[in-house]
């Protein structure tokens, strides 16, 4: 047996590996982001409330995504974070420096990955010695779910910033949202107000 070979078969499986490794943790990650209203001064705000009696913003069809106990536990946890930051909440919204409200969605992904495949012989009837790879795809499709807050000025009514948090949704996260929820949440909140 040709040690070449042997060495090179075992590269391919400690890289394919790897990669579905990294793959897989990724998918298990919450990316978040942020954005703001460059001429916003968020220097002054010290209370919030809710921009309604419902903060849940609803998309087309105005269909509910989430079930009320994960809506529930969505909207604690966002005043939590936000108390956590020293902001006292007001149930008085017009009295409040900043409103609040919140989305949320789903969307299916297909995620296509590429890899070497087994070795495949000689290439070419006279060039001796020449390998080459097949390369393998494989799809997987897997729900992605968005959490969006937004952030309104409390004397101008007008949006100054909005966070974003997305995760593939597991199986556990639908039997049990609430450390997704937890995790998503924290992650927005830790980006505002924003760093000037």
């Amino acid at each position: 047996m040709n040690i070449n070979n042997v060495f090179n078969s075992h590269l391919r499986t400690v890289v394919i590996l790897f990669l579905i490794g990294a793959f897989i943790s990724g998918c298990a990650t919450v990316r978040s982001g942020a954005h703001h209203d460059e001429s916003a001064s968020f220097n002054n705000y010290q209370t919030f409330a809710w921009i309604a009696d419902d903060p849940m913003i609803l998309g087309d069809g105005n269909q509910q995504p989430i079930g009320a106990l994960a809506k529930k536990e969505i909207t604690q946890s966002i005043r939590n974070e936000l108390t956590a930051k020293g902001f006292v909440y007001l149930k008085d919204r017009d009295q409040a420096d900043f409103v609040v409200a919140y989305s949320v969605g789903t969307r299916d992904r297909i995620v296509a990955t590429s890899y070497p495949a087994a070795y495949q012989g000689v290439w070419g009837w006279h060039l001796y010695g020449r390998y080459y790879y097949r390369t393998e795809v494989e799809h997987r499709t897997y729900t992605e779910g968005t959490l969006g807050v937004d952030i309104f000025d409390g004397k101008s009514r007008e949006p100054v910033w909005h966070g974003w948090a997305s995760k593939s949704v597991t199986s556990a996260d639908r039997n049990n949202p609430s450390p997704a929820i937890k995790k998503s949440v924290a992650a927005i909140i830790k980006r505002f107000p924003p760093e000037k």
